[in-house]
């Protein structure tokens, strides 16, 4: 048993001497940053991670990682030079961002049925009315037909509840007013002579009478059109027209009337169904 114990405490301290010559010769841990095909970087044994590294990179890196693909659509601007115009005007006349039934009520507490428009009805104390005034709004007595349904809706008003009305073709034209106005005799006969002057020429472009019509905050938007518009108006509508508890600000329904033709009887749904709106279609 002692030879036993003599010989094992031998052998550890042999170890010991070993391992205490060997840790003189330690040279710590080398770190190799890859930087690319044929370009890796070692950190100098010496350095600790209080003093500052230089790394030596690839003038081009870009070329080192290879080529990124992207699958995205592209994405389309939309020209909002009108919209920009209008804005400034009515700001200018003092309209400031005026929030006519834009105070989170519900439509049924905001007002009673006020009024309909080629069978859609409307709940509220302001309305604006975006109707397509384009060349093909002449085809089949379009034009007029539109015209003698926006003033029998406006007739339908009571004096204490207000309306705008824009046209649109390739711009937008709105009434001779600074905010919606009250629906009296005078102010309804006023607009009924400038409306029966609007003649229908042009093409098609709904998006800055849509966007001014919600810059204004009215209870509803009764919006017509007889064509194909750029499919792009959907979605800049629900981005524009998304509600803000923060700033009190509830949605605006969008009424649709897809107008004889079913051309945009789809986007025109769409636009309705994302606002809180109601779609038809008149023949």
């Amino acid at each position: 048993m002692l030879v036993s114990a003599f010989c094992h405490l031998a052998v550890f301290i042999a170890l010991g001497l070993w391992a205490a010559g060997s840790s003189d010769k330690w040279g710590g841990v080398k770190l190799l940053v890859n930087l690319g095909e044929g370009a890796d970087a070692a950190i100098a044994d010496d350095a600790t991670f209080d003093q500052p590294v230089h790394l030596e990179v690839a003038a081009d890196p870009a070329a080192a990682m290879g080529p990124i693909t992207i699958d995205a659509p592209s994405l389309a601007t939309v020209d909002l030079a009108t919209l920009d115009a209008l804005s400034d005007n009515s700001r200018d006349a003092g309209l400031n961002g005026l929030a006519l039934g834009g105070s989170g009520e519900s439509e049924a507490s905001a007002g009673h049925a006020a009024t309909e428009f080629f069978g859609i009805g409307g709940y509220g104390q302001a309305f604006v009315y975006v109707v397509d005034c384009s060349d093909s709004m002449n085809e089949r007595g379009k034009f007029e037909r539109a015209r003698y349904e926006l003033l029998q809706s406006i007739e339908q008003l009571a004096s204490d509840q207000r309306y705008f009305v824009i046209f649109y073709n390739d711009g937008a034209y709105p009434m001779d007013a600074d905010e919606p106005v009250l629906a009296t005799q005078d102010e309804i006969a006023r607009t009924a002579r400038w409306v029966n002057s609007v003649e229908a020429d042009g093409g098609t472009n709904p998006l800055p009478a849509l966007l001014f019509a919600l810059s204004l905050r009215p209870d509803a938007i009764y919006f017509l059109s007889d064509g194909q518009f750029d499919p792009l108006t959907s979605h800049q509508l629900r981005i524009r027209n998304r509600p803000n508890s923060r700033l009190n600000l509830r949605q605006i329904p969008i009424h649709t009337i897809a107008f004889v033709d079913r051309f945009a009887e789809g986007l025109m749904r769409t636009i309705a169904r994302n606002s809180g709106g109601e779609f038809r279609f008149v023949k």
